[in-house]
């Protein structure tokens, strides 16, 4: 859904301005310990209404060196602005440079469920066509594997961004030394490396575990949320699904968590979560923004959708060798054509969204998986359009529907006590 853009008064944001000026020089005198670096990052955070209030603010924020990734991940994640505000970020502030490049490690916030790096890099060079290839993060000598980042900013004349990871299992932290190595490509450059090691110093938060098992029923439908599980990067709800159910769960749509209070958590990637592959295995996890600093009693867990498909009929079947569609479900009203390696699907729109990904997961004719490689969207007033790719194969395929809108269910709402 989008957000409501809301007009402020310019005598209004002078005001606001002059306000947020006088709170941080009092502060200063306060606490003159305080540099000049850590001013300015509180004096933004304190800036967080303005910002939310006017895309104008934002967009000059955001360009603060040094500041702008986490700035905007403050302002879109309620947990990551916890974070900051219970001190968990930990600067790191590190910056090596080579053939023309600088890149600083500016922060890390790291826990048993993830770990991220927020960096900067510049240059002494036209960066638009630099690309960053590949991070490799050591602990020890022990690579750990699995980040995500941006490869390319359009229009970039400096970069701020962050990597990311997530991990399915506590992660253990058995030496708080690490190095990351970044690969960027330029034409002219080539391939420009550059390795920063850092130590973490803060104690990593442990994981809170609140045993659940409440059952949700929904049109005979039914799934368990078994726990819930709170660190400072993520809330994670483990679900799992009811072997006897007739239809395959694909999607739970619009996820929060309500406190007594009536403060939300939404989710981590919003409008909407596709559970794919997972939701066939019977077991997936919901990752929304973390409350891990908030005590609560309870939480209500509120699901604007739930949208499901008959069993056995959650798939379609093509040829890529012939580029046919030899079978779909007779509800299935997209348009859909196999491309080279790819399908391509033009379903009606239903809502505001401009990009799904339908069909993500498949197996070939021996039962074995076919690799997903990526995708690509786009959409007019009428229809979505994507096309799913996947690794060269001339054969049959079977690939799983990842999305479908059919809600079985709407507004649900569940209260769970945690003490």
């Amino acid at each position: 859904m989008s957000k409501l853009q809301i007009d402020v008064p310019k005598e209004k944001l002078q005001q606001v301005r002059m306000d947020m000026f006088r709170k941080v020089q009092r502060e200063k005198r306060a606490k003159k310990r305080i540099v000049s670096v850590a001013i300015a990052f509180l004096f933004c955070l304190s800036f967080l209404f303005s910002i939310r209030a006017s895309p104008t603010i934002a967009s000059y924020v955001a360009k603060i060196p040094g500041l702008k990734e986490i700035v905007l991940e403050v302002v879109r994640d309620k947990g990551i602005k916890d974070i900051v505000d219970n001190d968990y970020y930990e600067e790191i502030n590190v910056t090596e440079s080579k053939n023309g490049l600088s890149l600083t490690l500016q922060g890390v916030i790291a826990d048993n469920s993830g770990l991220v790096l927020y960096y900067d890099a510049d240059a002494s060079f036209d960066m638009s066509e630099l690309y960053l290839e590949e991070v490799h993060l050591f602990q020890g000598d022990k690579e750990i594997k699995g980040g995500s980042f941006t490869i390319h900013q359009s229009n970039q004349t400096r970069i701020s961004s962050s990597v990311k990871y997530s991990f399915s299992e506590p992660f253990a932290y058995t030496s708080k030394d690490f190095k990351a190595v970044f690969r960027f490509y330029e034409k002219d450059k080539g391939n420009v490396e550059i390795s920063i090691p850092f130590s973490l110093q803060n104690e990593i938060a442990k994981e809170k575990i609140i045993t659940v098992n409440r059952t949700v029923n929904v049109d005979g439908q039914k799934f368990t949320i078994t726990k819930i599980r709170h660190s400072p990067l993520r809330m994670a709800i483990d679900i799992e699904l009811d072997e006897a159910n007739t239809m395959q769960i694909l999607s739970l749509e619009n996820i929060a968590v309500e406190t007594e209070n009536g403060e939300r958590r939404e989710e981590v990637v919003k409008n909407g979560l596709s559970l794919g592959r997972k939701s066939r295995d019977g077991k997936f996890t919901l990752n929304l923004q973390s409350n891990y600093f908030h005590d609560t009693d309870s939480l209500k867990l509120l699901i604007g959708a739930v949208h499901a498909v008959p069993k056995g009929k959650d798939f379609i079947e093509v040829d890529f060798g012939t580029k046919e569609v030899l079978a779909k479900p007779e509800y299935l009203d997209w348009d859909i054509s196999v491309t080279e390696q790819g399908v391509s699907v033009a379903a009606k729109k239903w809502d505001d969204r401009r990009a799904y990904s339908f069909l993500n997961s498949a197996v070939k004719a021996d039962g074995t998986p076919l690799n997903y490689t990526g995708s690509t969207f786009s959409d007019d007033d009428q229809y979505l359009f994507a096309t799913e790719n996947f690794e060269n194969y001339n054969g049959k395929a079977k690939i799983y529907i990842n999305y479908y809108f059919n809600p079985i269910g709407k507004n649900i709402e569940l209260n769970i006590p945690l003490k």
